[in-house]
């Protein structure tokens, strides 16, 4: 029974409750202009291209493009998680990159400092190290942040390509 519970909750964290990813304030039909759903969750994706949503309650950032794929990432204390999801509408699905582990520069103002992301397989999905899309790194000068741009690169679906996180609004560059 304990399993079949395990089982179900891996993957209702895969499926998870959908936010909404348009970019668009109350009352406004704008495409370009900033949304935040229920739960605080944001995205930088254009209603133009298909409602996207934060699966995890975080903020979706384009990888390249909307329809390539997606970095969700929340900031929870100290801890910063990132879940690498689906493009366009796959939000909802996750994306396994090799990476052992991921290394951004967080910019803040005037200051930047180093993170280093380690993976956190789901191992209920059949996750391993270098088989991951889910990673989260700690610093305690995370704790406090409200906004940041974050870069690096990654791999994923099988290309090096740059990272870039603009939190908590999201990013997209198309």
């Amino acid at each position: 029974m304990s399993k079949w519970i395990a089982a179900l909750t891996a993957a209702l964290l895969i499926s998870g409750i959908c936010t909404g990813c348009s970019h668009k304030k109350a009352g406004d039909d704008s495409a370009q202009s900033g949304t935040t759903v229920a739960n605080g969750a944001t995205s930088a994706c254009s209603k133009e291209k298909g409602e996207h949503k934060a699966v995890h309650g975080g903020s979706l950032n384009a990888i390249m493009t909307c329809e390539n794929g997606h970095a969700e990432v929340k900031l929870d204390g100290d801890k910063l998680q990132l879940w690498f999801v689906g493009g366009g509408p796959n939000t909802d699905k996750s994306v396994r990159v090799p990476d052992k582990s991921i290394s951004v520069q967080i910019k803040t103002g005037n200051s930047a400092k180093q993170l280093v992301l380690s993976p956190k397989p789901l191992e209920l999905a059949g996750e391993k190290v270098g088989d991951c899309s889910y990673f989260e790194g700690t610093a305690l000068w995370l704790k406090n942040l409200a906004k940041f741009t974050a870069e690096g690169q990654i791999t994923f679906r099988d290309k090096k390509m740059p990272l870039r996180i603009e939190y908590p609004k999201g990013y997209d560059p198309d």
